[in-house]
């Protein structure tokens, strides 16, 4: 694969660099859903000085369950959540550097404490830098039950070459799916083979260009109940502009994929994706945040059509430390051509925390939460819900 014969190219010339090491930026590459929770508990890493550092963390992930009604909420004493532990090593003075994590799914109750092998992930990396080169592999592999990215098993080799303003990356890995770990030859198994390259512009009080380029293979290993039958190859063009101000941000995505059915002779399948984000910040107190999206797939071997389009809009006002309201609604919508698809989607939800008196060091918040959902499928008009709940919430801690 290109992609794979260009990072083992980087990966020479990083071994002969000069060593004039930097570390500047790290290499991890972390599922979205556990970015904000690992960033809101580890601050910045300063410079490395030593020759020879070790890091142990020890952090608590909490899976985000949405509910469709309040009833089936639970203490959150009871909330299932994934304790980590995160161990880093840097050397040279940070031009090599090792991570390694483990993590296990959890609920705990007033009774027993659930754990089993199934619910595990381990993930170990390794990072090299030099001057203008920065390279990794990283290995990640994750049990069925796993609450973040479940039946998982990744290969990934990383690098990324920086010329000035246009730093240059580029990927390559494998990735196995479903439950189907221990690679038996007579499951089901879906796997895939992926590449991508691409470059990104950046200057300030100017636009910014992201441009990227990815090929990928997925492939089901036999035609089962469990795993649909695929044998694709997909070619995958990404462009984001982006454009900043002092109380605003505008940004806009689209991506073109060119899919090739190799279960039907080579029928084409094409998808555009158009996206826009806004940010807007008109008092210090307030910000707003609307974004819309079009997404339209066309497939030659049936000659569907399907159009999917949507629409959010949030709002956070934060007046003082003792009052807080978020409010945030949004719609979807998507129809095929034969008139076989056709669902609507509407939902909103407002949120009012209010800091009560303190009393004897301790803090008190009364929250009052409400939301709204509606779910309309006009070709089974049996499948219709409807959905409005309510929550008031007291929160007693300690200061």
């Amino acid at each position: 694969m290109p992609a794979l014969l260009i990072i083992s190219i980087v990966f020479f010339i990083g071994l002969l660099a000069d060593r004039g090491w930097s570390i500047e930026e790290r290499l991890d590459h972390i599922p979205p859903q556990w970015s904000s929770t690992l960033r809101s508990q580890t601050s910045a890493e300063p410079v490395q000085t030593q020759v020879y550092q070790t890091n142990v963390t020890r952090i608590s992930y909490t899976s985000s369950v949405i509910l469709g009604n309040v009833r089936d909420r639970s203490l959150d004493t009871d909330q299932p959540h994934t304790p980590t532990l995160l161990a880093s090593t840097t050397s040279l003075k940070g031009a090599f550097k090792t991570k390694a994590e483990k993590a296990h799914n959890q609920r705990e109750s007033r009774i027993l404490v659930h754990d089993d092998s199934g619910s595990r992930m381990t993930r170990i990396g390794f990072t090299a830098s030099s001057s203008l080169a920065r390279y990794g592999m990283t290995h990640r592999r994750a049990g069925q039950d796993l609450f973040i990215d479940p039946y998982q098993d990744r290969r990934e080799v990383l690098g990324k070459w920086r010329n000035g303003l246009t730093p240059l990356h580029g990927g390559s890995g494998q990735q196995w799916n479903n439950n189907n770990m221990d690679e038996d030859s007579g499951r089901a198994r879906l796997e895939q083979n992926y590449g991508r390259m691409g470059f990104s512009w950046n200057q300030a009080s100017l636009p910014s260009l992201a441009i990227t380029y990815s090929q990928s293979a997925p492939n089901s290993t036999l035609d089962s109940t469990v795993i649909a039958p695929q044998k694709m190859s997909n070619h995958t063009l990404e462009a984001a502009l982006g454009y900043s101000g002092v109380a605003w941000h505008v940004g806009l995505a689209s991506s073109y994929v060119l899919g090739t059915d190799l279960f039907r002779n080579g029928s084409g399948n094409r998808v555009h994706m158009q996206t826009v984000t806004t940010s807007l910040r008109p008092l210090d107190t307030l910000t707003i945040g609307p974004t819309l999206g079009y997404r339209t797939e066309q497939q030659d071997w049936s000659g569907v059509r399907i159009d999917s389009s949507s629409a959010g809009l949030a709002m956070h006002y934060q007046q003082s430390q003792r009052l807080l309201f978020s409010a945030m609604g949004n719609y979807s919508g998507k129809r095929s051509s034969d008139r076989l698809v056709d669902l609507e989607t509407i939902g909103g939800k407002g949120i009012l925390t209010v800091e009560l008196q303190q009393l004897r060091g301790w803090n008190t918040k009364m929250s009052v939460e409400g939301s709204y959902n509606q779910h309309t499928n006009r070709a089974m008009s049996a499948m219709e819900t409807q959905d409005i709940s309510g929550l008031l919430r007291f929160v007693l801690a300690p200061l």
